[in-house]
């Protein structure tokens, strides 16, 4: 019982405590801004009024008739009682009428508590320039500093100190950002939030942002005490010409469906000879070089092939590893971008056997088996030497005809010379068998 009674009494204690508190009405929009400062100041509130017509601080209290009001300009152990004629005291609130900006307002009970708040006037920013400013890495981000007519607004803690109010800036501006489904850069909008403090209007620092890829002009807006009274206000920079440069650079990669081709590619930079590819840069707006670098690792760096054309296609021919680097770049920035090919070694294999007539659909042409071959021609004999086909494409083959007529089943003779991309050569001969 008595736990529960000391439970009891410590919510009541906490209660009461928790409703002493101030709020504020008054000025031009009958309601200033409300800053929550930090604990350290021992302030419980700032106010910032638009104005100080019919303006009252208020503290609620259970027991309002408790406390005395004092004020302070900046000391406040120099603080003196507010007159009684400025204070209204009724059942759950005490009150101070026609309140002085630059000033804080304590309240102190009877048992020694005190709590206090501090009016501010509302200066507006007077946003006058934004500057680029030559400094950090012109390729990454830009160096901004804007400046303004108003001066900082302050307050000062419990303890005497001098504080100004934070004011929140926010920059906006356009970039491109490369859309891969459409595959176009598109304007991107981005924004940052900047926190002011000392300096005309809390804008005396620079401040750095994204370089964007794009021609662009920046647009100061603040802040969120304009923004409460309604009177936000902006300024826009001269136009910004971007230095920042960036490749989204895309490969197609040709594709084939044969089913004899082993490894044939997918679109992925990696299968059987010959693969034709083709790299797009896809530059940003401040690019004025393009160059590609295209080379054997095997065979060295120095062995390069170098290309300056926006995009270039290539058919690769040879077995073995390759690297594509890419470089965009203006006599300020550059950006790069690295691609590695990759060709199968060759091999050719021939059947022994077909049927292009018992089984429909399948087996019905003597088709060699393959990878990787850049050249390739095949004949078929019959046992007098007579040619009853020739092709020059690996991913074809015969159908057991002759002038449009088919042949009759037997044994037939395969001729072929082929090149793979590692500079074998093939040549193949053999019988074949064509079943019913």
């Amino acid at each position: 019982m008595k736990r529960f009674l000391s439970i009891l009494v410590v919510l009541v204690i906490t209660v009461g405590l928790c409703r002493a508190a101030f709020s504020a009405t008054g000025g031009i929009n009958g309601s200033p801004y409300e800053f929550i400062p930090p604990t350290a100041t021992g302030l419980d509130n700032v106010f910032v009024f638009n104005g100080i017509q019919n303006s009252r601080l208020i503290f609620t209290d259970d027991n309002p008739s408790d406390w005395t009001w004092y004020r302070y300009a900046q000391d406040p152990s120099a603080a003196e009682a507010v007159p009684v004629g400025q204070i209204e005291v009724s059942a759950s609130q005490t009150v101070v009428t026609d309140l002085q900006t630059g000033y804080g307002y304590c309240v102190r009970s009877t048992g020694g508590t005190s709590h206090y708040a501090y009016i501010v006037a509302w200066i507006p920013i007077g946003y006058a320039s934004i500057s680029f400013l030559d400094e950090g890495d012109l390729c990454s981000e830009v160096i901004l500093k804007v400046a303004a007519s108003g001066t900082d607004m302050y307050y000062y803690t419990a303890s005497g100190l001098r504080r100004a109010l934070d004011r929140q800036h926010t920059l906006t501006w356009n970039t491109h950002e490369w859309d891969e489904t459409a595959d176009v850069y598109v304007i991107e909008s981005m924004s940052k939030t900047f926190n002011g403090t000392e300096g005309a209007s809390g804008t005396n620092s620079n401040w750095a942002c994204e370089a964007p890829l794009t021609n662009t002009v920046f647009t100061v807006t603040g802040d969120q005490f304009s923004g409460w009274f309604g009177t936000m206000e902006s300024l826009n920079s001269d136009l910004y010409e971007a230095v920042a440069v960036k490749a989204s650079p895309v490969t197609v990669v040709e594709t084939r469906t044969t089913e004899n081709e082993l490894d044939k590619s997918t679109g992925e930079l990696t299968g059987s000879a010959p693969m034709e590819a083709t790299f797009y840069s896809n530059p940003s707006d401040a690019v004025t070089l393009v160059e590609w670098y295209l080379y054997k690792p095997s065979d060295g760096e120095d062995s390069y092939t170098r290309y300056t054309d926006q995009d270039f296609n290539y058919t690769f021919k040879e077995s073995g590893q390759y690297t594509v680097k890419l470089y965009v770049s203006n006599p300020t920035c550059m950006d790069s971008a690295e691609f590695t090919p990759e060709i199968s070694e060759s091999m050719l294999d021939c059947p022994n056997f077909f049927t292009p007539r018992s089984s429909p659909g399948e087996n019905d042409e003597f088709r060699v088996a393959y990878r990787s071959l850049i050249s390739f021609k095949g004949v078929i004999v019959n046992r007098w030497g007579n040619i009853l086909f020739e092709w020059t494409d690996p991913a074809t083959g015969w159908n057991g005809t002759y002038k449009g007529k088919a042949v009759n089943p037997g044994v037939y003779f395969y001729l072929i010379e082929a090149v793979g991309s590692d500079g074998i050569d093939y040549k193949k001969r053999g019988d074949i068998n064509l079943l019913e």
